[in-house]
């Protein structure tokens, strides 16, 4: 009988406490099965068992809701768009809204532009709202996120149509530098020192073949390395590459397939054209190549400079910058959204926004794999070891 007692006086202490007013936070541990897709180039469903554990608000039932319970997408909890750091904010809300407004327009759901001061408050957007959050970042940037908390990687942007940017080594033609290991005790002059594909990465390629070249001369510009080499003040100039265009665009040049110069197989100099290309055996529109590397902007003032000078090597493709959206992205969002941003960044729309002259610059984005950006952990890790970037 006193057992039958207790047991009403605790049920009715249990009755009483849960009609209390105020909040509690208890934690909730439980094994789910997770199934989301790894957006890249193909859709691959990824199933794993993962363990949840998370703080969760008990409150009464007068406790108001705020922002945050909102649904995904809505005016009360908007997607955030993070921009890169260093624009000013008015143009970001200028050139990021036409992007903003079109999200908003194809999807439904609402949107907020953030302009981060620096790439780490980029990460943490990312990182601290795994749920909402879509943003650019540099490749570094996008290496250091993922380490941090796992984003995903959509797109990278393009430029001269490839996802990447190259670095070329440039020599005259009378001098006898075919191939890399050539640059053994001779003058290489570079743009400068923080540039990974002018100069860290033939820096590296050329450490690890142990070929030392005599000296490094620090330029202002791939224009000024480009001249040096004309006027034979150094034996090879490291600038910038861009992919050539194909006869009628009927595909891209593609690294590792194309000669660098492939345009040179139809034997003809190139010319400039009324609209301001350089371009052999006529426009591209015409079966010819348009050029696009850095000497073309030396051609007018030194029309020889093609004649007179040959790629010897080209950097490995170093990534544009990323697309991604943050850990936990709702699916079915994604399913709406990264189309509309693929549809919107690939089409002249664009040029209102990031692919504008004073924005990005991009001319559109492109599906890739998280494996394209290891050249930029090789860097990290490579940085890491050297003893001369390390406190004394």
């Amino acid at each position: 009988m006193r057992f039958r007692y207790l047991t009403y006086f605790l049920l009715a202490v249990l009755f009483l406490a849960a009609c209390q007013t105020g909040t509690g936070v208890v934690e909730v541990t439980r094994e789910v099965e997770v199934t989301r897709p790894v957006l890249f180039e193909r859709e691959i469903e990824v199933t794993r068992l993962v363990e949840v554990t998370r703080e969760v608000e008990v409150a009464a039932e007068d406790s108001s809701e705020g922002q945050e319970s909102g649904e995904f997408g809505s005016a009360d909890r908007p997607f955030r768009v993070v921009f890169l750091p260093g624009n000013p904010a008015a143009l970001i809300d200028v050139r990021g809204g036409f992007l903003i407004e079109f999200l908003a327009e194809e999807t439904g759901y609402q949107f907020e532009a953030v302009a981060p001061t620096s790439d780490e408050e980029a990460i943490d957007e990312l990182c601290r709202r795994p749920q909402e959050t879509i943003a650019v970042l540099i490749p570094e940037a996008y290496v250091a996120a993922v380490a941090r908390c796992e984003v995903q990687l959509t797109h990278a942007a393009t430029r001269f149509d490839v996802p990447y940017q190259l670095g070329m080594l440039v020599a005259r033609q009378d001098r006898v530098i075919n191939v890399i290991e050539d640059l053994a005790f001779k003058t290489v002059g570079v743009p400068g020192l923080d540039d990974l594909a002018t100069y860290l990465w033939f820096a590296a390629d050329l450490e690890e073949r142990e070929i030392e070249p005599a000296e490094f001369v620090v330029l202002e510009s791939s224009s000024a390395a480009l001249l040096a080499v004309l006027r034979e003040e150094v034996d090879v100039a490291a600038a910038i590459y861009n992919p050539p265009v194909l006869p009628r665009e009927e595909r891209i040049w593609e690294y590792g397939v194309d000669a660098p110069e492939v345009w040179r197989q139809i034997e003809i100099e190139p010319e400039r054209d009324p609209v301001g290309y350089v371009d052999v055996a006529g426009g591209p529109e015409f079966g010819g190549y348009r050029i696009r590397d850095a000497r073309a902007a030396l051609f007018d003032d030194f029309p020889e400079i093609f004649a007179e000078t040959r790629i010897v090597a080209l950097s490995a493709p170093i990534p544009n910058e990323a697309v991604v959206i943050s850990r936990d992205f709702p699916y079915a969002a994604a399913q709406k959204i990264i189309p509309a941003l693929e549809q919107f960044a690939n089409s002249e729309m664009c040029g209102q926004s990031v692919c504008a002259s004073d924005f990005y610059q991009w001319d559109g984005i492109q599906p890739v794999v998280d494996s394209f950006y290891d050249v930029w952990r090789m860097e990290e890790e490579s940085a890491e070891d050297d003893p001369e970037d390390s406190d004394s």
